[in-house]
């Protein structure tokens, strides 16, 4: 994790820190589903001009620069864990989200192709290396999930990997 997330404000105590995590996992990551569905939300809470983090809730019981440093381990977190993940497990996930979206899953995958909106949900600061690898996981489970009709056979236990589409 970076030190001085993007310089951020007043350095707020390491304990204020560790409440204001453990109060967003408690009360809203533990309510996600999956990674993805995670980190497009801590992307969403990322003011895009500055790079610092806010949540109304959070900053009404702690200081704005324990909420964007708290929400900002968080996001590196969950990145990490997902890039830990074998690539099958990654795909599903990303399946569970977009099944989440409510929204037809062809125009979804169109979409994340064609505006390639998914590259904005690593934390900024992250290794540049791990954002490559991330971007080329999404292009390669987006490639899939267009040509293959894999969303199914993600849900069902097969034998031989031959029996694929």
């Amino acid at each position: 994790m970076n030190g001085d997330h993007l310089n951020s404000q007043a350095a707020a105590p390491e304990d204020e820190i560790a409440k204001a995590i453990g109060d967003f996992e408690a009360r809203t990551l533990a309510e996600m589903a999956g990674h993805f569905n995670k980190l497009v939300y801590l992307a969403s809470l990322r003011d895009y001009n500055t790079g610092r983090y806010h949540h109304y809730g959070l900053e009404t019981r702690y200081s704005a620069a324990a909420v964007d440093k708290a929400l900002h381990e968080c996001h590196i977190r969950i990145f990490e864990d997902l890039m830990t993940l074998p690539l099958e497990e990654q795909t599903r996930d990303l399946v569970t989200m977009f099944q989440s979206v409510r929204e037809d899953r062809k125009r979804l995958i169109e979409t994340w192709s064609r505006l390639r909106s998914y590259q904005v949900l690593p934390p900024a600061d992250c290794h540049p290396l791990a954002r490559q690898l991330f971007d080329k996981n999404i292009k390669v489970m987006l490639r899939v999930l267009r040509e293959t009709d894999l969303w199914a056979l993600l849900y069902e236990p097969h034998g031989d990997p031959n029996d694929l589409p």
